[in-house]
């Protein structure tokens, strides 16, 4: 996927992806996918987001969520971050569990939301570990689909209702119908930063530009992995950071790699001489 624009707005629609760094498995069996689900849904009411669909993989998760204030980084920060150090505690693990940065495409909300809350569900089939998404216990597929009870934060109301405008009560078995009819191993995942028409395309082209002229200017830079490799000590984690900063990397950048506050990173480069 194309790097994401990291445009935050109340009521945009976003597809969410998040790997295990170096693409580590994230969940080992029932209990840490369990957990995860469970900080799942106090992120979900804490932030007030819409969780229109889920999916988790083994080394990755897939999320459909819509805003209702600006705080997407914010979310998923708090997410990522209670969930990597239960993981750390329970598995023995030091170390980051999350690559630094999540994906996150931005979705119009009509066939491009149904398009992609399609692909999160037939991921498991796509990765050949079921032969149909009802087998795969691990997404909300079954619940949209009427096949077991939903849980509380997921809000199927704005797929069933695109499916079925009439009568919503016929979602589910339409939801069913539509997944039952693609070819899981034939879908692809549509690259773009942006999903939607040409006009709601065009909305957020001044954003796009901008970002495009931010990754020419940083091209060649390391990545925050290899900046960050063997320092393991205060003295290095810090000069490592120094480091960052003066590779142009933002100080909430370096701050989601560290899984620290940004105000932590902010007093290390200030001490150091480096602006912000």
């Amino acid at each position: 996927m194309a790097r994401p624009l990291r445009i935050q707005a109340a009521g945009l629609t976003y597809h969410i992806t998040a790997r295990g760094v170096r693409r580590m498995d994230i969940y080992l069996d029932t209990v840490d996918r369990l957990r995860f689900l469970t900080i799942l849904a106090d992120v979900v009411e804490r932030y007030a987001l819409r969780c229109h669909t889920y999916c988790e993989m083994t080394n990755h998760y897939h999320l459909a969520v819509t805003t209702t204030d600006a705080n997407l980084s914010r979310a998923v920060q708090q997410l990522n971050g209670d969930y990597a150090r239960w993981w750390n505690r329970r598995h023995h693990h030091v170390g980051h569990v999350f690559q630094a940065r999540f994906d996150a495409q931005i979705v119009q909300d009509d066939a491009y939301l149904l398009n992609v809350c399609r692909y999160i569900v037939l991921n498991p089939v796509r990765a050949r570990m079921v032969d149909a998404p009802d087998q795969w216990h691990w997404s909300s597929y079954r619940a949209t689909a009427g096949l077991e009870r939903l849980p509380a934060f997921l809000n199927c109301n704005r797929i069933l209702e695109l499916l079925s405008p009439d009568d919503p009560a016929e979602g589910p078995d339409r939801f069913l119908q539509a997944v039952r009819e693609t070819d899981a191993r034939a879908l692809t995942r549509p690259r773009d930063t942006i999903l939607g028409d040409d006009a709601f395309v065009a909305r957020f082209q001044p954003y796009r530009e901008r970002a495009s002229r931010e990754v020419v200017r940083r091209e060649g830079r390391r990545q925050l992995d290899a900046i960050f490799q063997g320092a393991v000590t205060r003295a290095s984690r810090n000069a490592a950071t120094v480091t960052a900063a003066r590779e142009g990397y933002a100080l909430a950048e370096i701050a989601r790699h560290l899984q620290v506050h940004r105000s932590t990173v902010s007093k290390v480069v200030a001490a150091h001489g480096v602006r912000e």
